[in-house]
Order: structure tokens, then sequence, then C-alpha cells
């Protein structure tokens, strides 16, 4: 069985490793690396429901088009238009569609008010260098390899990764600020089967206020629901140009 991982989940949707190819007592470095090497390989189209609010459904088109080198994923939501552009190496980027592109604390604004970010819909901590090895876990019944990450001059000081020990598959991470407290919480809730590839169905992200647990008014979801591999987009669909004009008015 192979498992399109969340991170890149949300934005990615790279394929984690099949059990036979799996690592499990290697550095963290090379655990990332032999995570990230399973991206997807051909065009995904997939329909989701952003739950704002428990009781607030959006809904959302997720387009992924692998490129050599790079992902580029598009969330769109009525008039909203969002492009991804996650290389294998380097930092994520981000256009916003009459904005261009987001940098900096930009890149920290609500996704269609919810508290997935921007930055949050990249997973860009995944590609940060400096890993080391943190224990191991249970994350819904399943063994971990926990891994955490940092980084200077990122809105997360550090970020804790579960790893599936057996499909190398992202199953929950948590982030926090420079002052060591927890600000963001992901978790995969459920895998859903398109095609031959199993991808994340329900994703969880919650914000954590300072000094207080974890309410469940404070939480978002983006369930997947329904999707086609082998989707064919237009040659400059994915352009970051595209990104920097207006879109066009309906008819």
């Amino acid at each position: 069985m192979n498992w399109p991982r969340l991170a890149a989940l949300m934005v990615a949707l790279p394929l984690a490793a099949s059990a036979d190819d799996a690592v499990t007592n290697a550095p963290a470095t090379a655990l990332m690396t032999r995570v990230l090497a399973n991206r997807p390989v051909r065009d995904y189209s997939l329909k989701a429901r952003l739950f704002v609010t428990p009781d607030n459904p959006v809904p959302v088109d997720i387009l992924v088009s692998p490129r050599p080198g790079e992902v580029r994923t598009i969330y769109q939501a009525a008039r909203m238009h969002l492009l991804v552009v996650q290389p294998e190496h380097g930092q994520a980027r981000f256009y916003l569609r009459g904005t261009g592109e987001l940098k900096g604390a930009a890149r920290m604004g609500g996704f269609l008010g919810s508290h997935f970010s921007y930055y949050d819909l990249g997973l860009p901590f995944l590609h940060w260098p400096d890993a080391t090895l943190a224990g191991d876990d249970r994350v819904r019944g399943r063994d971990c390899t926990v891994v955490e990450v940092r980084a200077d001059h990122e809105p997360y000081a550090r970020v804790k990764l579960w790893i599936d020990k057996e499909y190398l598959a992202l199953l929950r991470a948590e982030a926090y600020d420079g002052n060591d407290g927890l600000v963001k919480r992901v978790a995969i809730a459920s895998f859903k089967r398109i095609g031959d590839a199993w991808i994340p169905r329900g994703i969880d992200i919650a914000f954590v206020p300072k000094l207080q647990a974890l309410p469940a008014e404070e939480k978002s979801r983006l369930e997947i629901y329904e999707g086609s591999p082998d989707a064919h987009f237009a040659p400059d669909q994915f352009s970051p140009e595209t990104f920097l004009r207006a879109p066009a008015a309906p008819p």
C-alpha cells in the first residue's frame, strides 16, 4: 500500500514509502530525506471541504502538479486562489491571486479565515535541514519516530514531527514559538483511497492560545472527499505570473 503524505500533506501530497522500503532507525536527516523523496508522480484534482468552524464548511478545490524538482499546488475557493511552490530543496513560495507573492508575516494570514495559515499549507518545515531524532511514540495506534526540526527566521522556531515507521507518513506535527510555547498542532485524522493511492482524508489543525489547553473551538478541519488522478491542467495554470493578475470578473 502507498500512502500520500500530508504534508506536504496538504500541499504536495507526496507518496509515503512502502513497508519494504521503510527506514526506521536512520539518523533524522536521512529519515527526512526518505520521507521527502516520495513525491507525487502524476497530477491530482481533489475536492475538499474546509470547516472554518464545525458548522461552517467552505468548498475548496485542490490541484496538485508535480514538476521536475518541485511540486506546485493550487487551493481555490470562490474568488480566492492560492499557489504554493514547494521545491525539493529550499524554501516554499506562496502566491495569492491579485496580491502576488506572500513574504514574511504575510505568509501567516489565515486561509479563508481558518486556523490554516498559508504557510501551514506548504508545510515547509519538512524541508528544514536542522533535524534531530527525539524518540519513539504511538499515534492513532501506529508506531512513529519523533523528529524535531529547527530553523532561524521562520514563523515557528521548532516543530516536532511524528513519522509513521512503516510507511514514512507524517501523522502529526506540533509547532513551537521562540519561547518554547506550543502554537499549532496538526493531525491526520483519516485516509482515503483515490485511484491506486491513499491520500489524507481528514486534516485537523488547531491554534493553541498561550498558557491555555487546546479548546475545541480553536480547531479547523480540511476534509478531502473526492478526487481524480491523472488530471490535465492548462500549461500556464500553475505559473506564478498568473497569480500577479486579479481574478476575472464573473460573466
